[in-house]
């Protein structure tokens, strides 16, 4: 028998009851056994939740946190209770509330505030768990889709304002460089390099003890504002590896990248901070060699 066919017989039984009716005329009526408080389905056995029910209820408009606190106490004995309980009925529990609250969104909205508060990082894991279920069962790129409609015909400007910060925030042509890094062969101590030429650099400054170790966004390829700077030393010091390019009728020299990223720097809050391109790797040693003397001084 389902809980709700029980709670329905319970609701009769307890109505009849409240009418003086006893047990013997309730279980003719309704065509049950007398039984026992521990017989299941039972008169008795009703009779007793009932109740229970009303003894429930009186606890909890006596101490409200009784029940909170019992939880407590309950889940510190036995950690993984909640966890248990959890699986055998959250979505049994799930299903129903959904149905329960299907169009309430005001409630939904201040649950997922109320969890993001708890736990920052909740919205960020089940979205994660959400688009992993989604990848194995194939259905991942229609739901995009069709999320992407809806956020449409709710809020035609919606997209637009997300993809307007996202670009902020993280750059495109950035995003590029660095997905594209992740494909190159340039590795060194666990870090990746946009050339060869950048990866022997990076070696020479450990040589010299002016790096102990390559880190991404550190004290290599240190990110500012949407560009990369290739490396970072000591805090103090900035070096570039930037051969000259030509684009299109127009070329880049070295004088022309040293003012652009010093402008960069300016902008961002480095003024103070020494800038050193490398334009060739032969200047490579020569330009270290600077570096240190400024640094490390006999």
């Amino acid at each position: 028998m389902k809980n709700k066919e029980h709670e329905g017989i319970r609701n009769k039984i307890e109505n009849l009851l409240n009418g003086g009716f006893s047990i013997k005329k309730i279980a003719n009526q309704l065509q049950l056994p007398i039984g026992t408080r521990y017989v299941k389905g039972s008169i008795k056995w009703y009779r007793y939740c009932i109740a229970a029910k009303k003894n429930q209820k009186k606890a909890i408009e006596k101490h409200p946190d009784l029940y909170s606190k019992a939880g407590k106490i309950a889940q510190e004995k036995h950690p993984e209770l909640g966890k248990n309980l959890g699986t055998k009925y959250g979505s049994v529990q799930g299903r129903r509330n959904a149905e329960r609250l299907k169009g309430n969104s005001e409630y939904f909205s201040k649950m997922a505030k109320r969890l993001q508060e708890i736990n920052p990082e909740h919205s960020r894991k089940n979205m994660k768990k959400a688009h992993e279920t989604m990848i194995k069962e194939g259905t991942f790129n229609e739901h995009q889709k069709l999320a992407a409609l809806r956020c449409i015909e709710k809020n035609p400007q919606q997209l637009k304002e997300m993809s307007h910060k996202a670009h902020k925030l993280y750059p495109l042509a950035l995003l590029a460089l660095e997905s594209r890094r992740k494909n190159y062969p340039y590795e060194f101590r666990g870090c990746l390099f946009d050339s060869n030429e950048e990866k022997i650099i990076c070696k020479k400054l450990i040589e010299a003890g002016l790096i102990e170790k390559p880190i991404e966004e550190v004290n290599t390829h240190f990110r500012i504002g949407k560009c990369h700077v290739d490396f970072f030393i000591e805090n103090k010091i900035f070096l570039e590896f930037h051969p000259a390019r030509t684009f299109g009728r127009k070329t880049e020299t070295s004088e022309s990248y040293s003012s652009e990223r010093r402008r960069l720097l300016d902008k961002n809050g480095f003024e103070n901070n020494l800038l050193i391109v490398i334009n060739k790797l032969k200047e490579a040693d020569e330009k270290i060699k600077q570096i240190k003397s400024i640094l490390h001084p006999l």
